[in-house]
């Protein structure tokens, strides 16, 4: 295995071809255009995991860069996972948010051991979602 290069989107620009063949091989958000996805990477915090010039891990931030963050679209690749990469990604982006409150994520149960191991703890919080049924 090819050594794997970990980088903010500043550092090396994540391109919207890259992030659209990971999000295919998850089986996620096949609705998200290249322009959408160029618009987010240019807008919020990113890391990338690269095994040579393929992207096999990514996480983002929403943030409004002084109270709250929150952790979006974690994505490894399924081959990848196991390494260690998806600790690293995450470890970064919240380096990178340097928020002075909070920094929240909404995930599968299944995952809360993983992001306990970043201080994340459960609250007693309820999550209300509302999607546009246009889109």
């Amino acid at each position: 295995m090819t050594a794997i290069q970990f980088c903010s989107h500043l550092e090396r620009p994540i391109t919207p071809v890259e992030m659209s063949e990971l999000y295919d091989h998850l089986g996620w958000w096949p609705e998200r255009t290249d322009e959408a996805i160029s618009m987010v990477l240019g807008s919020e915090p990113g890391v990338g995991a690269w095994e040579g010039h393929v992207l096999v891990a990514f996480v983002r931030a929403v943030t409004d860069g002084a109270f709250r963050a929150s952790i979006e679209d974690v994505a490894v690749h399924e081959t990848r996972r196991g390494y260690g990469g998806g600790q690293h990604i995450v470890a970064r982006l919240i380096e990178l948010t340097a928020v002075e409150n909070d920094i929240s994520l909404f995930r599968d149960p299944a995952l809360v051991p993983f992001y306990e191991g970043h201080g994340f703890r459960l609250t007693h919080h309820v999550v209300l979602h509302r999607r546009n049924a246009s889109r």
